[in-house]
């Protein structure tokens, strides 16, 4: 669920799908039998305060009144499971109509309803996206939608405290387009939850009364997960849904200007305070807001109308944590604020997403993000955030250029080991190690470059030029005729040998304080604009190391082969 509504539920609950079945046997919210009606009622514990016979009497009758309503709202949706639809249907309407102080006989005439509603649309061949359309409903399946919404209305009215009943009513809100209406409801119903003011859904459903948990206790929790099953799936509606078309409508009518534009303003701030828990209702609210920046003159200042749409943007990052489409509108909105810093930031937690909603749930305009699934969509989004790190960087360049010239030389730039470490080890164990070692190597041998004997039984050993390795070679791997293959290897294998390696030699490490000295801020520069956050794939350390053993592999490969046309010419 989304985080304003997942705290205050009791258990975690799984998203479901919005399609049904092709033709729907009656919902029942627990698994049991549906024509077990041996169980007793359940009893509400009461004093009785009755001290006449009157009274007496009058309790008793109504006591009656309710038993015989129970047992034939049992008998109905027995019927209905064995498939007499229409006699149960006729029978449940009746009931209600005899009885409508009953939320008992109300709510079955309103599941009867709801199920009858949805057999009419898949016998009309109904799709999956124009599930609750009623530009393409036909008359009986509104006139059952608007029936359930009856019933259910006034069993909420009986049973303010029932959570089935209130997550039954909001469900029929949203069958009926009262999408703020059903908001409300469920919001209400959050309230019930949160106090643990919950009664029995045995009290005023047949179903749970049928097929319900032995246990009252049981009976509420899995009201509670049915509840938040039909929340999650309203929640999806709205993001998913409902809100791109209001949203197409309302970019429409922005880019008009005047009164349309304005009505569209408030719309979208209506929509972004309705469902809080929507990142599309979020960005739809700030995309409208800044309509009438574009407008502006080139000339204008336009920062204050900026920095209101930035407290929605900054809100909703904080809200949608993996959201790639509100990260990468938040961080374009820092970098036109000159917030440079806060805008790379924002840039690099978005490309540490792991696993970032599909940018097709959250994007505006709808359909903003390209791709054909949601892999692809992410690729495409986090190309957009690296092109902006580079425009992040090239205007960090030119303003140190725009400096005077004493100050570029300068190294203004250092960073604790200590906190290098820590933050990567957040992120990235492996660097965070690589770190560790390469800081190590450097306080033992005075340099970044080191290289690795080939040999797996030397585990990776580490040497600080190739004379060092070499001699190594020869001591401890004679087995393998290293003494013949100085001869043998092209002086382009370990001559300059660290030629290619872009060996970081303006780095320096002040052992006083185990600080990193960075290089020349414009050297730095230069740097980062080849960084891998930028678009340019860097290689990792990790398969840097495999590609250089796979290529001393192949050197090896190389030299058997000319050792074995030596011996060949010399036989």
């Amino acid at each position: 669920l989304p985080s304003r509504f997942r705290p205050q539920i009791a258990s975690s609950t799984q998203t479901l799908g919005l399609k049904p079945t092709a033709t729907p046997p009656l919902p029942l919210p627990l698994c049991g039998n549906p024509a077990n009606t041996s169980r007793a009622s359940p009893r509400v514990s009461t004093a009785s305060r009755a001290t006449s016979p009157s009274a007496l009497a009058m309790a008793n009758h109504g006591a009656a009144e309710a038993a015989s309503i129970r047992n034939e709202a049992r008998e109905v949706l027995s019927l209905y499971s064995d498939g007499e639809h229409e006699a149960a249907l006729a029978r449940a309407v009746v009931l209600a109509a005899v009885h409508p102080g009953s939320a008992v006989a109300l709510n079955l005439a309103g599941l009867i309803h709801r199920h009858a509603a949805l057999v009419a649309r898949n016998d009309r061949g109904a799709h999956g996206d124009d599930e609750d359309g009623d530009e393409n409903a036909s008359a009986l399946e509104k006139y059952h939608r608007h029936a359930a919404l009856d019933a259910f209305s006034a069993a909420a009215r009986l049973a303010p405290n029932c959570v089935v009943t209130n997550a039954d009513h909001a469900v029929a809100l949203v069958h009926c387009r009262r999408f703020e209406d059903a908001q409300k409801e469920f919001l209400r119903m959050l309230d019930t939850v949160a106090n643990n003011d919950q009664a029995d859904p045995a009290l005023y459903s047949v179903v749970y009364d049928m097929s319900g948990d032995s246990s009252m206790k049981g009976r509420k929790r899995d009201a509670v997960k049915s509840a938040s099953i039909a929340m999650e799936r309203f929640a999806e509606k709205i993001n998913h849904r409902i809100l791109p078309l209001e949203a197409a409508k309302l970019l429409d009518a922005s880019n008009l200007g005047g009164p349309a534009a304005d009505e569209a303003r408030e719309r979208a701030k209506l929509l972004a305070e309705t469902y809080p828990y929507s990142p599309r209702a979020q960005l739809l609210r700030a995309y409208i807001d800044l309509a009438p920046v574009r407008a502006l003159d080139p000339a204008m200042d336009k920062k204050q109308l900026l920095r209101r749409a930035l407290t929605t943007v900054s809100q909703a990052a904080v809200n949608f944590d993996l959201s790639l489409m509100v990260a990468l509108f938040h961080a374009k909105l820092l970098f036109v604020l000159d917030n440079f810093d806060a805008a790379e930031r924002e840039c690099r937690r978005a490309l540490r997403m792991e696993t970032p909603n599909d940018p097709n749930w959250d994007d505006i305009p709808p359909m903003a993000a390209l791709g054909a699934d949601s892999d692809a969509r992410v690729s495409y989004v986090k190309k957009q955030l690296r092109v902006l790190l580079k425009q992040i960087i090239v205007v960090a360049a030119l303003y140190w250029s725009s400096m005077k010239n004493a100050l570029q030389g300068q190294r203004v730039v250092s960073v604790t080991v200590d906190t290098l470490h820590a933050h990567y080890d957040g992120i990235d164990k492996s660097a965070a190690k690589t770190i560790s070692d390469a800081t190590r190597f450097l306080k033992n041998q005075e340099s970044w470059s080191f290289w690795i004997c080939l040999n797996s039984r030397c585990d990776g050993k580490k040497f600080s030029d190739t004379s060092s390795l070499w001699q190594h070679t020869c001591s401890k791997h004679r087995d393998e005729l290293w003494g013949k293959l100085q001869s043998l290897i092209d002086p382009e294998y370990w001559e300059n040998t660290s030629q290619d390696d872009h060996s970081l030699v303006g780095i320096t490490l002040s052992r006083q304080s185990d600080t990193f000295l960075l290089p020349r801020v414009q050297d730095m520069f230069e740097s980062l604009l080849l960084s891998p956050s930028v678009g340019i794939q860097a290689e990792p350390f990790a398969e840097m190391r495999q590609r250089k053993c796979r290529e001393g592999s192949e050197i090896l490969g190389s030299i058997r082969e000319k050792l074995s046309f030596r011996s060949a010419v010399l036989e």
